[in-house]
């Protein structure tokens, strides 16, 4: 009896592991069945990187993929898209560092991005640039986005495989350039850093126009912590010409140079050719600006004393002539109002349309005699006066 129950429970227990399995194999095929003739419902691309520069886009991104697939993704079946090929092929992408991809439950393919990110600027004594990231790659110029980073000139090879001396000033450009980007004050103040044959670095910052004496990238918090104490308790009480190097290169003391006074004498020079020639431009413009004026004879409408009616003006005259001088005396013209000297014009003309007197205009009706002119006509009519006197005119002009 016993035995008996004890076959029974035994059968049961082995049916119903059968049955479960079975159910199990059975859900198995129909989930590997619907797998397989599931489609692509729609693609996801993200890009993350440590500030989001964004080097590469998700077109590049869908641009890759289709390429690979020979085609659209989307409504492809999910059998036909080799996910472990689109990452490799990614990855090809210098600007991409890491890349995943896969099927969600809703049959959307997520696209997991990690570019790189750049932490300098690098220009070699050959004049091409690169750019650098944490994990020291080499990485070339992006027209889709310049990022505002620590520039470092001179590095002294092009080469793809560089020598330990040059591998070490790599490091030393990430450790100095880490350090710089991570302080506002030092990002605004230094405006770039040369590395020098020695394969050391010299700091040219944006205020002050001394060159500042680094070493390598060792303590560089230390040293820039020597710097900014340097600045807060000398330049900014006696000026930041004052100095024409400073070096932090040492430990525990800051060395600076004062400017010579060859070095001094010099900047007053050029600021004084600068100023001339800043007052040169100006005069140069004054003048193409300016109206041309034409000289106006002068006018000498007088006698000159003749000899015999100068009396005492003609001794005066004989001791003046070692001196090439002669007196003259304004007087009011004696002439003719019968007749008029050809020289003689109307001074009241009408003018012309520009504004000039006419030289055509016939002359006015003369004035009326005054007593002193009608006596001297009367004693000349009488032959007292043998001949008048000749006024002296300006020449004629039409200015």
């Amino acid at each position: 009896m016993l035995n008996s129950k004890y076959n029974i429970k035994t059968i049961l227990s082995a049916a119903v592991w059968i049955t479960a399995a079975a159910g199990t194999i059975v859900l198995l095929l129909a989930a590997i069945e619907r797998r397989h003739n599931e489609r692509c419902v729609r693609i996801e691309i993200s890009i993350s990187g440590v500030q989001n520069n964004f080097f590469i886009d998700k077109k590049d991104v869908m641009t890759t993929l289709e390429k690979i697939n020979e085609g659209r993704l989307q409504k492809s079946p999910l059998h036909s898209i080799n996910l472990a090929s689109m990452e490799t092929e990614l990855k090809k992408n210098v600007w991409i560092k890491k890349a995943e991809l896969y099927f969600d439950n809703n049959s959307v393919l997520q696209v997991k991005i990690t570019e790189r990110e750049p932490i300098a600027r690098v220009f070699s004594l050959n004049g091409n640039s690169f750019y650098l990231d944490s994990s020291l790659t080499r990485l070339p110029l992006s027209e889709k986005f310049s990022p505002r980073l620590p520039v470092f000139t001179d590095f002294p090879s092009d080469a793809a495989r560089l020598s330990g001396a040059d591998s070490a000033v790599l490091r030393g450009i990430r450790g100095l350039s880490l350090f710089i980007h991570a302080d506002p004050f030092w990002m605004a103040q230094i405006d770039q850093v040369v590395v020098t044959p020695e394969r050391s670095f010299d700091l040219v910052p944006k205020m002050g126009n001394q060159l500042i004496h680094f070493g390598d990238a060792k303590d560089c918090g230390e040293k820039f912590g020597k710097l900014l104490c340097f600045y807060k308790q000398v330049l900014t009480k006696i000026g930041w010409s004052r100095y024409a190097s400073i070096d932090v290169q040492f430990k525990g003391q800051v060395v600076g140079v004062k400017r010579g006074a060859a070095d001094i004498k010099l900047d007053s020079m050029r600021s004084i050719q600068i100023m001339k020639a800043l007052i040169a431009d100006a005069q140069r413009s004054t003048d193409d600006s300016s109206r041309i004026q034409l000289d106006q004879p002068d006018d000498d409408n007088g006698f000159i004393n003749a000899p015999e009616n100068s009396g005492d003006q003609s001794t005066d005259n004989t001791s003046r002539a070692g001196k090439n001088t002669k007196k003259r005396i304004s007087v009011i013209p004696l002439h003719n109002p019968e007749k008029p000297t050809s020289n003689f014009q109307s001074s009241t003309r009408k003018s012309g349309p520009s504004g000039n007197s006419s030289s055509v205009e016939r002359p006015g009706p003369a004035p009326a005699k005054s007593k002193v002119l009608q006596q001297a006509d009367d004693a000349r009519a009488a032959g007292k006066i043998k001949k008048a006197p000749k006024a002296i005119m300006p020449p004629k002009t039409d200015y």
